[in-house]
């Protein structure tokens, strides 16, 4: 331990007691030592002032909640005598039992309680038009400018619905051109599930450089879409990309020469086997007026993957000619699903088409991957190409060119054609002859869709700018409604339901787009429609066919 130097006023041995004891246990007393560098310390005092703190009560009432216990006594079960012996039962069994059962069976065939005045509200019988969608502004114009707002005529084509049913897109083409034409075309979409929608501005706008005749998206992946242009060109767009474009057929003698009439997306087994995307799973499918029908992969546009040409007699000459295609319809997925028979025998595979003739055929896809190889191999090196015909029945031709055809979703068999004699069939397609005809305006039709909620409703657009909507569980003769969609006699070129929200009916009006909101009647099924639907399909003629 270092020796501390003696502290003034202490003596000599006062420091020696200090030195001979541990300093943590002395008890010395207090030394104050000035620190001769440091000033002394300046205090200030300093108030502060903060807003008051808002304090508030609040009550909530909540609903008063019991307990209630309940005692029960050991279930005793006791043998009771009715007097009723099986002697006298079973006779009597036997001899109610029939009746009750041919009771029963006219119970279930009854349709006392299935009319539709008594489970319709006639309030839910209404139209109404929620939206006008036009890529032209024609609210404003401007005097000084002779440019024209729609300088090509261009009027709204086709519509389609993506798979979420919120986006509604439409083509913009020409149908009054009987030769060649040089005007473009555009695609449009409108997202309406967005707070505010743009009438006169789209989310996506398009241009194309011939006039856009068809247009659908993918049934699973919600920005896909694929078009036909008027010189035969299919496309396929991405919305979800910078660059849309995704691909592009070629200009060949393999692909389509003439106006493209419409665009399917079709599921294929064999795809979705290979792949693990759904997009992936679906084939493209393109027919045109030149009467080729094509199979594509619309990952890779540049050929098909292999075509069919619609060759078949003509029905007064017996003479083997091409029909030009001008609508066509798959059986509905949904249907084949409720039928596992009609899916094991390749009824995906089939589809109906209706010709710029007036003739209808049903016919079937029977091609191998051995024989798309083959053809593959005949484009690569630029050899001709004959297209087999897929025609394999024939039904009764109509009196002019048929515009559209349209399988039931939810009867496989029953499918319905409009077109330039004003008539609306309905078929079946296993009997030649048309089951029903209606006829709803004296002038043409150029659309027919069935509702993909209600099996016995469906929509035809007619020639002088009106949808005329039937509802067969209240009449098979007379529409439910006329919808005035363009306020003029101008043709209604296309009509498309939303198969994803029930209330949504878009349909064309010149170079416009409207979409109504359909009331309930027309929108939630009864009971009894899918077995009337299926009465009419099982009918022999429109005599049998009363609802």
């Amino acid at each position: 331990m270092a020796m501390r130097k003696p502290i003034k006023g202490r003596s000599k041995e006062d420091d020696i007691k200090i030195q001979g004891h541990n300093l943590g246990d002395c008890q010395c007393p207090q030394v104050d030592i000035e620190s001769c560098w440091r000033d002394d310390i300046e205090e200030v005092d300093v108030g502060m002032q903060t807003p008051a703190i808002s304090v508030g009560y609040v009550a909530c009432q909540v609903r008063t909640y019991e307990d209630i216990s309940v005692q029960s006594d050991d279930s005793i079960f006791l043998q009771m005598s009715s007097g009723v012996t099986d002697a006298v039962l079973g006779p009597f069994m036997l001899k109610t039992t029939p009746v009750m059962e041919e009771c029963l069976a006219a119970n279930a065939r009854s349709t006392a309680f299935e009319t539709s005045d008594a489970m319709q509200d006639p309030t839910q019988n209404t139209v109404e038009l929620v939206h006008t969608l036009c890529m032209f502004n024609h609210n404003y114009i401007d005097m000084n400018s002779e440019e024209l707002i729609n300088p090509h005529s261009l009027v709204t084509t086709s519509i389609s619905w993506n798979s979420t049913g919120y986006v509604v897109a439409v083509a913009y083409g020409r149908n009054d051109v009987s030769g060649w034409t040089d005007a473009p075309g555009a695609l449009c979409t409108w997202n309406l599930g967005r707070k505010e929608v743009n009438p006169v501005k789209p989310d996506s706008l398009i241009d194309v450089d011939n006039p856009l005749q068809c247009v659908e998206f993918h049934p699973v992946h919600p920005a896909l879409i694929a078009g036909g242009t008027f010189n035969g060109e299919v496309y396929v767009w991405d919305l979800s990309r910078e660059e849309n474009l995704r691909g592009k057929s070629k200009v060949s003698d393999y692909a389509h020469r003439e106006p493209v009439t419409q665009v399917v997306w079709q599921y294929n087994a064999a795809e979705a086997s290979k792949h693990s995307l759904k997009e992936n799973a679906y084939m493209l499918i393109s027919m045109a007026s030149d009467g080729r029908v094509l199979i594509w992969n619309w990952r890779q546009l540049d050929n098909p993957l292999y075509g069919y040409e619609l060759i078949h007699p003509h029905p007064r000459t017996h003479k083997r000619v091409i029909w030009g295609a001008t609508a066509a319809a798959f059986h509905s997925t949904a249907a084949l699903a409720n039928d596992q028979a009609a899916s094991s025998t390749g009824a995906q595979g089939t589809f109906v088409v209706g010709t710029d003739g007036g003739t209808l055929y049903r016919c079937m896809f029977q091609h191998t991957p051995q024989m798309e190889q083959d053809f593959a191999k005949q484009v690569a090196d630029h050899e001709k190409v004959p297209f087999r015909s897929p025609i394999k029945a024939e039904f009764t031709p109509s009196s002019g060119p048929i515009h559209s055809v349209h399988c039931s979703p939810f009867q496989r068999n029953v499918f319905s054609s409009c077109g330039i004699d004003g008539v609306v069939h309905i078929w079946n397609t296993l009997q030649a002859e048309p089951v029903l005809w209606l006829e709803p305006a004296s002038v043409y039709l150029y659309q027919v869709q069935w509702s993909p909620f209600r099996p016995l409703v469906f929509a035809t657009s007619t020639g002088d700018g009106r949808i005329a909507l039937y509802d067969f569980l209240n009449s098979r003769l007379h529409p439910a409604k006329m919808i005035d969609v363009c306020g003029k006699a101008e043709p209604v070129y296309s009509i498309a339901f939303n198969s994803h929200l029930r209330e949504y009916l878009a349909a064309t009006a010149g170079d416009s787009l409207k979409v109504f909101e359909l009331g309930e009647n027309f929108t939630e099924a009864r009971g009894s429609e899918q077995r009337l639907l299926n009465e009419l399909a099982d009918s022999e003629s429109s005599n049998d066919a009363q609802l």
